[in-house]
Parts: C-alpha cells; sequence; structure tokens
C-alpha cells in the first residue's frame, strides 16, 4: 500500500511542476518579459523529443535486437516530456501574445485566429486521445499480459507496416478506385499539414531568433519552394475529393456506398477550395508578381478570378473563411468517420501478430475451461 501511494504522489508531483512552470511562463509572458524566441524555442525542443520518441517506438516494434524495457522507459519519458515542454511553449507564446495584443500590435486576424487554433488542437488532441486509448484502454489492459517483445512478430509487423499503412496494398487489391482517392486524400492532407507546421516555424520561428524574414521578401527561393508543396499536396487532396464525390454518386444505390464519408468529402473539398481561391485573390490583387508560377493552382484560380479593387476587397473575408473552415475541420476530424485513417491501421498491425492473438485466445479458453486442462485439440482450434 505504501509503495502505491508513494508512486501516486510521484505521479501528481510531474504534473504539478509542469504545470507551475507553465503558469510562470505564461505570467512573465503577459508582462512583457519574455519573446517570441522562448516560446518558438521550447515547441522545437517539444517536436525533437517527441521524434525521438516516435523513434524510439519504431525501434521497439520493428526490431528484436534492443533492449525492450530500455527502450520502453526511453520512449515513455520522451513522449511525455515532449508533450509536457509544447504546453510550456503554448503557455509562453499565449502570454506573449495576449501582451502583444494589449499593446495594439497585433492585427485583427490573427487575435481571432490564435484562440480559435488553440481551442481545435486541443479538441483535436483531445479526441485523439478518446478515441485511441480511453476507448481501447479496458482492452489493453485486459490482453497487455500478451503484448510483449517476446510474442512480437517484427518481420510481419513491418510488411503490414509499409504493405497496409503506407501503401494500402489490400485497398488496393479490393478497389484501385477507392485506393486512389484514399491516397490523394490521407497522404495530401497530412503532407500538406506537416508542410504547414514547418512554414510556421519558418514564418514565426526563424525571425523570432533573429533570423531574415524570407517570407517578406519577394520571389525568394523557402518561399517559392513552400508555395509549390502547398499547391501540390492541395491539388491532392483536390482530386481525392472529387473523385470520392463523384464516386458516392455512381454508387448510390449500391452496398458500396457504406465505405463512402460524403460529408467529410464535401466538407474538405470546400476547405481546399476556398484555401485556392484566397490564393489566387493574393495573386490576382498583386497582378501576377515574380514566382507566381510555384504556387500554379493559385495562378489558374487567378486566371478565373477579376482582380484590383474586388480582389483586395474579397480577400479579407475569403481568408476568414478558409482560415477558420480549416481549423473546424482539424476539430472534426476525431468525432467523424475520418478518425479510421488513425484506428484502422493500428488495427491491422495488431491483427499481424498472430503469436499474440493465439495466446491471447488461449487464455480466454483457459478461463472458460475453469480448471479442465486444455487438449491439443483445443490449442490448434485457437491457433
Amino acid at each position: 500500500m505504501e509503495v502505491v501511494v508513494r508512486k501516486a504522489i510521484r505521479r501528481r508531483r510531474s504534473k504539478t511542476l509542469p504545470l507551475i512552470v507553465g503558469i510562470v511562463l505564461l505570467a512573465l509572458g503577459l508582462a512583457g518579459q519574455t519573446g517570441a524566441a522562448l516560446g518558438y524555442g521550447l515547441l522545437l525542443v517539444s517536436v525533437l523529443l517527441l521524434a525521438g520518441g516516435l523513434k524510439s517506438l519504431a525501434f521497439l516494434v520493428f526490431s528484436k535486437t534492443l533492449s525492450f524495457k530500455w527502450l520502453t522507459g526511453m520512449m515513455k519519458w520522451l513522449f511525455l516530456s515532449g508533450a509536457w515542454t509544447y504546453v510550456l511553449g503554448v503557455c509562453s507564446l499565449s502570454g506573449f501574445y495576449i501582451f502583444e495584443t494589449m499593446q495594439g500590435r497585433m492585427e485583427l486576424k490573427w487575435i481571432l485566429f490564435g484562440p480559435l487554433a488553440l481551442a481545435a488542437l486541443v479538441v483535436f488532441d483531445w479526441g485523439i486521445y478518446r478515441v485511441l486509448y480511453k476507448k481501447n484502454r479496458p482492452s489493453w489492459e485486459r490482453y497487455r499480459q500478451f503484448i510483449t517483445h517476446e510474442n512480437a512478430d517484427q518481420e510481419s509487423m513491418r510488411k503490414t507496416f509499409f504493405s497496409d499503412v503506407v501503401f494500402h496494398t489490400s485497398l488496393r487489391s479490393t478497389s484501385g478506385f477507392r485506393w486512389l482517392r484514399h491516397t490523394l486524400i490521407l497522404w495530401g492532407f497530412a503532407l500538406m499539414f506537416a508542410v504547414e507546421v514547418v512554414a510556421v516555424f519558418v514564418r514565426e520561428g526563424l525571425p523570432a531568433f533573429g533570423f531574415t524574414d524570407v517570407w517578406e521578401i519577394s520571389g525568394h527561393p523557402v518561399r517559392l519552394a513552400f508555395d509549390f508543396a502547398f499547391d501540390f499536396f492541395g491539388a491532392m487532396v483536390l482530386v481525392g475529393c472529387v473523385l470520392a464525390i463523384v464516386w458516392r454518386i455512381t454508387v448510390n444505390q449500391k452496398e458500396e456506398k457504406k465505405f463512402a464519408d460524403t460529408p467529410s468529402a464535401v466538407f474538405l473539398l470546400i476547405v481546399v477550395l476556398s484555401g485556392f481561391l484566397v490564393e489566387g485573390m493574393r495573386i490576382a490583387a498583386e497582378g501576377m508578381p515574380a514566382g507566381s508560377g510555384f504556387s500554379f493552382a493559385g495562378v489558374v484560380f487567378a486566371w478565373m478570378l477579376p482582380g484590383g479593387e474586388f480582389a483586395e476587397i474579397a480577400y479579407n473575408p475569403l481568408w476568414y473563411f478558409h482560415v477558420f473552415g480549416s481549423l473546424l475541420f482539424i476539430a472534426y476530424i476525431p468525432g467523424h468517420r475520418l478518425v479510421h485513417s488513425c484506428a484502422t491501421p493500428l488495427g491491422r498491425l495488431m491483427n499481424s501478430q498472430k503469436k499474440m492473438l493465439v495466446k491471447k485466445r488461449l487464455a480466454s479458453l483457459q478461463g472458460l475451461a475453469g480448471v479442465r486442462t486444455l487438449s491439443q485439440k483445443d490449442i490448434s482450434g485457437a491457433s
């Protein structure tokens, strides 16, 4: 009992101390005593720690040569430290930007964007945690004794990861059309989101550290590279959404319609289209500036849109529509069928572990059999 109490106290302290530090950072930011560099620095450290946690998890899942106990401890520490460092970074930036707002140095759109972006990320993080962990925790606790390094089949795990999680081979063998639109939407959106995360750091973080703000230099190669990446991955999503809607119309009276997620496809299509319209408005208002060709999709929309005063007037309302729609979509993901993009791969990976599944079934049979000794027939049936 005493050991349990000590562990509970340590867990409470491990949560209380970071919260106190977060409150202190928030207060210092509100008082104007910290800059944006501290917050972005903490977020960068958080990304590095979480990346290290993912690397440890990959070694843990795909390799049998390294120490299971050592890797497990390292992975937990990295993920926990990364999560708390992320919280500290958010606290620091929140205090700084609130202070900047109170000093009148923030535009209205960023004043509105900050709290809404934070709310969308909190809803997304909590939703993913609830769907992937909290709902499955009873099953995890019941069967965790069978999920061991000794029972793991790393070769099957690697094959399943690349075939079903990365390349979706099983879906391609079922329907090439479904595979194409699923791949375009999933990887297009994931890569576009990743590019946006890096762009935020380049656009906001690097200038905070004293580096040149390349985002404000017209035609800068770094900015043009991001423009091309946004348009390329956005075009993937756009085509995927159109294909998904077309496919849903063609299977309207068929059983295959149960595989469609039309509301999500329409929602995402509106978000991506509005983004290209915003980009097109900007290019049209600026009169096709140098390097516009890298924003190839935006240029197409700019050709279709009137420029001049109309583009200048319409740009801000359309920007609000696109950005706030994007935040709503991020918050929308965990509560709807889109979350299967995260849940299904985990299920496929677990189903590839035949040895673990056999041991789980044997334990279930032993529980049902009571004191009766299992026969060879029972064991063969379980496998």
